[in-house]
C-alpha cells in the first residue's frame, strides 16, 4: 500500500469506500442533500461567493456532475472502485470531499469514520 502523502484522491476515496462500506449510502445522501441546498439558495450563494480559487459556476457544475453520478449509479456507487472511480476523479474530488467532510463532521462527529475522514482529506 501507498503512503498517504503519495495517494491521490481516487485512491483515497477507494480505501475510505473499503474500510467504511456502511457509510457509503449516508455519504449519497449527504451529497443529494448538499446539492438540493445549493439549487435551492442559489442566489443567495452566487451573491456571497468569496472564494477566490474557483468561480460559483465552475462549483455548480462539479456539484450537478456529482450529484448526477449518485442519482444514476446510486446502486453501482455502494462497490468501492466504482464509488472511487465516479466520485474523485478530476476536480469532482473537490465536491465530494467538500460533501464527505460536511457529513462526517455532522453526523459522524468523534468516530472513526470522522478521523479518517480527516486524515484522508483535511491533512
Amino acid at each position: 500500500m501507498k503512503a498517504l502523502k503519495d495517494m491521490n484522491n481516487v485512491e483515497r476515496g477507494y480505501l475510505l469506500a473499503n474500510l467504511f462500506p456502511d457509510e457509503l449510502t449516508g455519504i449519497m445522501d449527504a451529497i443529494e442533500g448538499i446539492h438540493y441546498n445549493l439549487v435551492e439558495n442559489k442566489d443567495t450563494i452566487t451573491k456571497e461567493w468569496d472564494n477566490g480559487t474557483i468561480t460559483v459556476d465552475f462549483w455548480y457544475s462539479l456539484a450537478h456532475e456529482v450529484y448526477s453520478n449518485v442519482t444514476r449509479q446510486r446502486k453501482q456507487l455502494l462497490k468501492s472502485r466504482r464509488f472511487a472511480d465516479q466520485l474523485f476523479d478530476g476536480y469532482n474530488a473537490l465536491f465530494t470531499i467538500e460533501c464527505i467532510s460536511k457529513y462526517a463532521e455532522e453526523h459522524r462527529d468523534g468516530s472513526k469514520f470522522h478521523f479518517m475522514v480527516n486524515a484522508l482529506f483535511n491533512y
